[in-house]
């Protein structure tokens, strides 16, 4: 599972298949210990229930210590803490989406007898026959895709004699509590770092459980590319997602793995393995056939009642990416464009749904708008030319890549098989951003605004006069030839769901309705409304993971502020996502704590700033409980935030707090004792720090930019997995 980062124009073969065969996947052996010594973590006969995934990262430096967990220990490479919390932050959004059959007691990984064996008893009429007569004095643990494994993760092993009782040689260690799944991180030059100079990032599964559900894996940052700030935040998170899902099961190599439980993960006694998982059809395209993808497929395309199969990419024998053609945007895609281009989509959820292994959240599924509607013939290669779906483009021209965020070229790539699609310029395409726009004073007759809330239209309107003075009325536009036509940034807002208006430099608000061209007053030429496109989702949606399935992983908490800004001072989408971020680092700067405390932030239309608390393991501070409390106290002395030239202040009249978790009542009177006391210490240290600044004015936190606006921080070019 490899991520490549293509800087301008570049190509690379793919190697995640190789990778991963190169891995070997551990199940456990049949447990040839006496009952009373088995680990707590096998196997507990009656019936469970689905809980959340619970997935523990764990940094492993060179060399690793047993056990250690933290992301402070001594001697981490540059970038290793940024690299711990992407994973962990994709770790706690799974832990919304997927449910898994809990593992009991701590996780133990399992020991490859073949490693540390190296002759067994070969007497059948032994009492010890095929158990472990002499050791391998070359031995040096177990490790995953290069990590080693702490021995305090694993299993022991034992010597044992003839006949009698074994030598344990190692006992099984003490296990990792409340973990379904060990993701092992590491920051380095490896060897596959250098021999591929894009990959920033690489992961395999490596232990299976005795149903095969993927129980440990690693992922591996190249140690070069994490300080670049062109590199997200949200785009590493983003990565190291599908890195993780990856690990989990959408994987060439575990396909043939998934599991058919036609009464539910609770009655594993009906589980068996699935007999056809993926499948080539008549042209020969490899296809993900199972149930649910399929039915998830012909929703998306429109064509409900046809039985269809997910085409994966060409990859070789084996694929581990959707077919670029038909799923651009979604996480398991194999090139990657940016955190915000990028879907965690139904589709892949349906693919975890079929792995048998997995209770899936489908609410917590976002939007994939690629192909949305357009037919069985949408992303075939012998269609794609006619653009008849109006997401593939023709010739080479300019117009608008197909979110609207960026202008585009009509250009394809080996992924897309001679298919091509508008994909965002290389320099100055985003019409989101001010920058791009002319310079101050300049003269531009096409009336191009750019702005966080501008998109990209086609158009060909100008204020000029037509050539030759034919007539100067904006209506007598017929003889504008569709050639003219280019993608333009003008200013759009949102008046409905699907129903929007767009306004171009000097001229009114003027309603755009979908699917249809529209004048506009002052210009000459046609504007085009995109249809299906623009304003699509429910404003304040949360698609990722919402309060209610958060509520049950732990303790939980929700804090809400009022904003009071510049009277008449109205916000779009992305300004309020930006303010959200700015907010939030007020709130982090307050809190003397960090940011693994808070999580989703937002603002709603009506400038109230949402923010869910809970503590990521291995958080360095107080209880949440403890610092949630004081939050709400020292909160009565409102934050001021800055943005450009809007100051924006805390309400405490509109202080909202809410408790999304019921807590023991231990937990509570543990609380408010700890939490008088840091009240006490806010109160000695208060006067210091607001005397010092009164008003308190923060970028977003460093190193990462501004993550919700679209490509801000972005990787020029494409990232590309693999």
């Amino acid at each position: 599972m490899l991520l490549l980062l293509f800087f301008g124009v570049a190509t690379s073969r793919c190697v995640h298949e190789e990778t991963q065969q190169h891995v070997d996947l551990l199940s456990p052996p049949p447990s040839q210990l006496p009952t009373d010594l088995r680990s707590s973590s096998l196997p507990v006969p009656g019936p469970r229930h689905p809980q959340p995934l619970r997935i523990q990262a764990c940094y492993l430096g060179e060399p690793p210590s047993d056990g250690a967990w933290g992301p402070e220990r001594h001697g981490m490479p540059r970038g290793a803490a940024r690299a711990l919390a992407a994973a962990r932050e994709a770790a706690w959004r799974i832990r919304g989406v997927l449910a898994v059959l809990p593992v009991q007691g701590p996780l133990l990984l399992s020991r490859d007898p073949a490693q540390y064996c190296h002759a067994v008893w070969g007497d059948p009429d032994t009492p010890n026959y095929h158990r472990c007569s002499l050791l391998n004095p070359g031995y040096q643990g177990e490790s995953c895709l290069g990590a080693k494994i702490p021995d305090a993760h694993l299993r022991g092993y034992a010597l044992w004699p003839e006949h009698g009782p074994p030598q344990f040689v190692q006992p099984d260690g003490p296990g990792v509590q409340n973990a379904d799944f060990l993701l092992y991180v590491r920051v380095g030059h490896t060897s596959k770092c250098h021999q591929e100079p894009s990959v920033i990032a690489y992961a395999a599964c490596c232990q299976l459980d005795a149903e095969d559900r993927p129980l440990a894996g690693t992922i591996i940052y190249c140690a070069q590319h994490l300080p670049s700030p062109r590199l997200s935040h949200r785009d590493l998170v983003t990565a190291t997602l599908h890195e993780l899902l990856h690990t989990l099961g959408f994987s060439g190599q575990l396909f043939k793995r998934w599991r058919d439980c036609p009464s539910g993960l609770s009655v594993k006694e009906n589980c068996s393995t699935r007999q056809q998982v993926t499948r080539r059809d008549k042209w020969g395209q490899l296809l993900l056939s199972t149930p649910t993808v399929s039915h998830s497929l012909a929703k998306h395309l429109g064509v409900l009642g046809v039985s269809l199969g997910g085409p994966l990419e060409e990859e070789g024998r084996l694929s581990s990416h959707w077919e670029a053609r038909l799923f651009q945007g979604s996480i398991m895609a194999a090139t990657f464009d940016s955190a915000q281009r990028t879907q965690l989509d139904p589709i892949t959820l349906s693919a975890f749904q079929d792995s048998g292994w997995y209770q899936v959240n489908h609410s917590a599924a976002e939007k994939l708008l690629w192909g949305q509607g357009s037919g069985l013939a949408f992303g075939l290669v012998s269609t794609c030319g006619t653009d008849s779906s109006g997401f593939f483009c023709t010739g080479s021209g300019l117009g608008c890549h197909y979110l609207h965020l960026d202008k585009g070229i009509c250009s394809s790539d080996p992924m897309l098989e001679g298919c091509h699609m508008y994909k965002p310029l290389a320099n100055r395409s985003e019409c989101w951003k001010k920058e791009n726009g002319p310079p101050t004073g300049a003269e531009d007759p096409h009336g191009e605004i750019y702005h966080p809330q501008s998109r990209c239209f086609l158009a060909n309107l100008t204020s000029r006069l037509l050539p030759g003075g034919e007539t100067s009325h904006p209506s007598q536009v017929p003889w504008l030839k569709d050639a003219e036509l280019t993608g333009r940034c003008y200013l759009h807002q949102c008046t409905q769901k699907g129903e929007y208006e767009v306004q171009a430099e000097g001229s009114p608000w003027v309603p755009c309705l979908p699917g249809k061209a529209i004048q506009m007053p002052g210009y000459y030429g046609l504007l085009y409304c995109p249809r299906d496109r623009l304003c699509q989702n429910d404003e304040g949606a949360n698609a990722v993971t919402s309060s209610a399935s958060l509520a049950t992983q732990g303790l939980l908490f929700q804090l809400s502020l009022g904003l009071a800004g510049p009277p008449g001072h109205s916000l779009g989408k992305e300004q309020r996502e930006e303010l959200a971020e700015t907010v939030l680092q007020a709130l982090v700067n307050r809190s003397g704590t960090g940011r693994c405390y808070f999580h989703n932030p937002s603002i709603n239309t009506s400038l109230v700033f949402t923010v869910q608390m809970w503590k990521f393991p291995d958080c360095q501070g107080p209880p949440v409980t403890v610092l949630y409390d004081a939050l709400t106290l020292t909160l009565q002395k409102p934050l001021e935030v800055c943005r450009g030239e809007a100051c924006f202040t805390t309400k405490y009249s509109k202080l909202l707090v809410s408790l999304d978790h019921t807590l023991p009542m231990s937990h509570i009177f543990l609380s408010m004792g700890l939490c008088l006391s840091l009240v006490i210490l806010v109160g000695l240290l208060g006067t210091v720090v607001y005397q010092k600044r009164a008003a308190l004015q923060v970028g977003p936190l460093a190193p990462l930019p501004s993550p919700d606006i679209p490509g801000t921080g972005s990787p020029t070019g494409r990232i590309m997995y693999s």
